[in-house]
């Protein structure tokens, strides 16, 4: 069940990434991710009360830990993509959010199998190649761009890891503290710009009929994803649920094919087969 829940994680991910980047383009991304971000905490709150939530000190602590590493990864995120090249900044995100939690899974006694040990090499050579689309025109990242990934990929790799050193009996309430925490997190932040540069706190056009269901759907697919890889690491170990969930950019990719029409290189193709055969070895092993 951990490969299942761990691929809808990617999925939605990669969904939200999808439809934020396009709202991003748009207004501000800091708006983006503080709309979504509450929406977001809603979705939580409901679900919550659905599937039940136990707030213990353990819990309360390591989900505050997540909630501070959630804001850091999304604003470190952005500003690495502001820098680019998108098509290095982004794989080299994901191969770092994967890598840390499967060395701390294994460092902290967690046995994989050959099949999983091969597997995990195979995802992340498909991270980079579904993100890495070769070109002339494509430059080497500058060092503020690779320092601002770096702490993505950290920011995200602390998600996972805290996420599931939370009690198994907490049902959604880690997901519930982590959103909040990183709302606020956010709301701090977005008003610092806004009183540094005297703009609006957000976009009238954030609330356009055409942009405002894009950023909830972000919203949605991010705590979704957060959701099934709560499940996914609590169903398995964090090794598989991160490295499966670092697939994210093959949603992504399909997405921006499907719906923009946009081109899908060999080497992206070549990505894609390569992850799903990863999945196959996960599930042998």
């Amino acid at each position: 069940m951990t490969i299942f829940f761990g691929l809808l994680s990617a999925f939605y991910y990669g969904l939200a990434d999808f439809v934020g980047a396009i709202a991003a383009k748009r207004i501000r991304a800091l708006a983006v991710t503080t709309i979504s971000f509450s929406f977001g905490l809603g979705i939580a709150l409901v679900l919550s009360q659905i599937i039940g939530a136990t707030y213990s000190l353990e819990t309360l602590q390591a989900s505050v830990l997540a909630g501070v590493c959630s804001a850091i990864a999304i604003s470190c995120l952005y500003a690495a993509l502001a820098l680019g090249p998108i098509s290095i900044v982004s794989p080299l995100t994901a191969v770092i959010s994967a890598i840390i939690p499967v060395v701390f899974d294994v460092a902290s006694g967690q046995a994989l199998s050959g099949y999983a040990l091969l597997a995990v090499l195979m995802v992340l050579v498909a991270v980079v190649l579904v993100g890495f689309v070769p070109s002339e025109r494509v430059k080497l990242p500058s060092v503020p761009a690779l320092l601002y990934s770096l702490g993505a990929g950290l920011g995200f790799a602390g998600i996972f890891v805290f996420l599931d050193s939370t009690s198994e009996d907490s049902g959604l309430a880690p997901l519930v503290i982590m959103r909040a925490v990183g709302l606020l997190l956010l709301l701090a932040g977005l008003g610092y710009l806004a009183i540094k540069h005297k703009t609006r706190f957000i976009e009238k056009a954030a609330f356009a009929k055409t942009t405002l269901p894009l950023i909830l759907l972000a919203g949605t697919g991010d705590v979704l994803g957060n959701v099934f890889f709560l499940i996914a690491t609590r169903e398995g170990a964090l090794a598989v649920a991160a490295i499966l969930t670092s697939l994210y950019p093959i949603g992504t990719i399909l997405l921006a094919w499907l719906v923009l029409k946009e081109r899908i290189a060999a080497s992206q193709i070549i990505g894609i087969v390569l992850g799903l055969a990863a999945c196959a070895l996960l599930a042998l092993g």
